[in-house]
């Protein structure tokens, strides 16, 4: 009989049944000796950023979307994505649009009567972002008068 080796391989997540617990799933990614830190440090870590949770009707968190987390982690699949990492979605304004928007906003402020400038997108997020950042900036810009 061989002995099982010493680091972690796909081969230990095949082994875990369907719904595993935290303890065996920890065991099988980082051995005996890491599991402990790893429950208590690691995975409150890893969840907002996708790692599957815990089914209470089964016990266990689903291994088939743990190895699909590491996966993706890792970088071995492309094209899917199981989370949104961090829980929010930035829009990028860009440089530019940003001066525009802060220009128009700071001569507001200063009690001037400024048209607003045509944001040049049909984009539903791209428009709250900027409305969002047009509201930030008229927050900043009254606060300092």
């Amino acid at each position: 009989m061989i002995a099982e080796p010493k680091t972690v391989t796909s081969a230990a997540l095949d082994k875990l049944p369907l719904f595993a617990t935290d303890l065996q799933i920890a065991i099988a990614v980082v051995g005996k000796q890491n599991a402990s830190r790893w429950k208590r440090e690691v995975l409150p870590v890893l969840e907002p950023r996708g790692f599957p949770r815990w089914d209470p009707l089964h016990e266990g968190r689903p291994v088939p979307l743990v190895k699909q987390f590491y996966a993706l982690y890792f970088g071995i699949t492309h094209g899917f994505t199981l989370a949104n990492p961090g829980g929010q979605e930035k829009v990028w304004l860009g440089k530019r649009l940003e001066r525009k928007l802060d220009d128009e906003e700071r001569r507001r402020a200063a009690g001037e009567d400024v048209m607003e400038l045509d944001p040049g997108t049909d984009n539903p997020k791209k428009l709250r972002a900027i409305a969002e950042y047009r509201a930030k900036k008229a927050a900043e810009f009254c606060s300092q008068r």
